[in-house]
């Protein structure tokens, strides 16, 4: 595997969720758009991996403007993509059709930001990830950003350390083997980043 940085041009603002979209993070979902396997989107990614670690930094940019974008989606019980077991039943077990208590539409608001380019550093498969950013014409929360070109170049970063021996993306305390900066924070180091059980004290970006 090789030192690589991977460049992503953007056409427009793009969605945080307030996480640090970290490559390995950006790659599994592709992996799971083609597989629809768990396993494989987790753990068998074409990046470098040592005790659970991906060496795949944190999304780097610099912010031009910062916004706010307001997402209005149905949520009609009747729609047919949604579970009817998370939804109120009557009397007799069945599925509510009209709702005095729910609103048909949920509203939400997210934070935007517009940068020029997202870069990643990384160990890992070139050709392999080339193949998996084909599958990634959007990112972001949301997916709402168009990525109009992806570029992986030769780098000289692991993904891990930067230049100032700084962290490039959420690594334990315990598994860090650089200077030791401040602050630790409790944050998600490996996938799935949602479950509560991938979080323990970091140094982060």
């Amino acid at each position: 595997m090789d030192k690589l940085q991977i460049t992503a041009t953007l056409s427009d603002r793009f969605i945080t969720g307030g996480g640090y979209l970290t490559f390995d993070a950006l790659l599994a979902s592709a992996v799971y758009s083609l597989t629809q396997d768990v396993d494989q989107a987790h753990n068998q990614l074409p990046i470098k991996q040592v005790d659970g670690l991906y060496y795949a930094s944190a999304a780097i940019y610099e912010s031009v403007a910062t916004g706010t974008v307001t997402i209005v989606q149905s949520m009609r019980p009747d729609d047919v993509w949604l579970d009817h077991q998370w939804l109120k039943k009557n009397k007799r077990g069945a599925v509510h059709t009209k709702f005095s208590n729910l609103s048909d539409n949920v509203m939400s608001s997210y934070k935007t930001i517009a940068a020029p380019t997202m870069t990643w550093y990384c160990e890992g498969d070139a050709d392999r990830i080339r193949a998996l950013l084909a599958h990634l014409p959007m990112i972001g929360k949301k997916r709402t950003c168009s990525v109009t070109r992806w570029d992986v170049d030769e780098g000289e970063l692991d993904g891990v350390q930067g230049y100032a021996d700084e962290p490039l993306r959420p690594v334990p305390v315990k598994m860090w083997r650089g200077d030791t900066p401040g602050p630790v924070v409790d944050a998600a180091w490996r996938p799935a980043y949602w479950d509560a059980a991938g979080r323990t004290a970091c140094f982060v970006p």
